[in-house]
């Protein structure tokens, strides 16, 4: 994790196929967040990621947005049978699988909890969820981190808030909320990890240096952005140095 001044940042490198593929050495982040709806869905996909991941010996996050939580075009269509080879192929207490708190997520259901650490997130592309609400989607996953086995990763639960505001208004909101709740995870008996997203032009600041708003991890790209604000990694790299 990168350091900066007394805090440790964790850099998650959002990639798309082409990106992923493409990479010829371990790019300077912690984990590639490898987003499955960004990935074609073939038969032999599986072991091609697999592959590529220990030829890269790489940390992942596993991602696969719905459509009205992402601002791109799914391009293929993963379920829990084409699934399955790729996540029991993968090294235990290595990765992390991202869950939406809001909604189903039946392409991860049945996964082994015990073998990821797991990011439990929520969107908002419409306006800033309150205080109290966000309060109320942390509950379970205070609950899920008592019952977690301990494994090599910087935590096993990490709760995630990615919320586009409508306006000035619901930024500063945002950030005095991402601060309450990132003390309030690193409270519980059993830390938990909190990643807090100011997305669009107003959060670029907060995406570069996320301890600002209490956040313990950042994403970025490596091309085109894949979500709104997002910015690449070798602009936050040389704004943190």
């Amino acid at each position: 994790m990168m350091s900066s001044d007394s805090q440790k940042i964790g850099i998650i490198l959002t990639l798309n196929e082409d990106e992923f593929f493409g990479l010829k050495t371990h790019p300077k982040a912690d984990f590639l967040e490898i987003r499955l709806d960004q990935f074609r869905s073939e038969k032999d996909a599986p072991n091609k990621i697999l592959q590529k991941i220990k030829d890269l010996k790489a940390s992942c996050v596993f991602t696969y947005r719905q459509p009205e939580d992402s601002s791109l075009k799914s391009l293929g269509a993963w379920n829990i049978e084409n699934i399955s080879p790729l996540l029991s192929g993968l090294e235990s207490g290595k990765h992390y699988i991202d869950l939406e708190l809001d909604k189903d997520n039946p392409v991860f259901n049945g996964i082994d909890e015990d073998r990821f650490g797991i990011i439990r997130s929520v969107h908002s592309f419409s306006g800033i969820p309150d205080y109290e609400e966000l309060l109320f989607f942390l509950r379970p996953v205070t609950e899920e981190a008592l019952a977690t086995v301990k494994s090599g990763l910087p935590f096993q639960r990490i709760f995630k808030v990615a919320a586009l505001p409508k306006n000035e208004k619901e930024s500063e909101e945002f950030k005095d909320s991402a601060l309450k709740l990132s003390k309030l995870c690193a409270k519980q008996n059993i830390p938990i990890g909190f990643c807090g997203i100011l997305m669009g032009e107003s959060g670029k600041e907060f995406r570069i240096f996320p301890e600002k708003i209490g956040s313990q991890f950042t994403y970025c790209c490596l091309g085109a952005p894949k979500a709104p604000g997002q910015v690449d990694l070798e602009t936050l790299l040389s704004k943190r140095k």
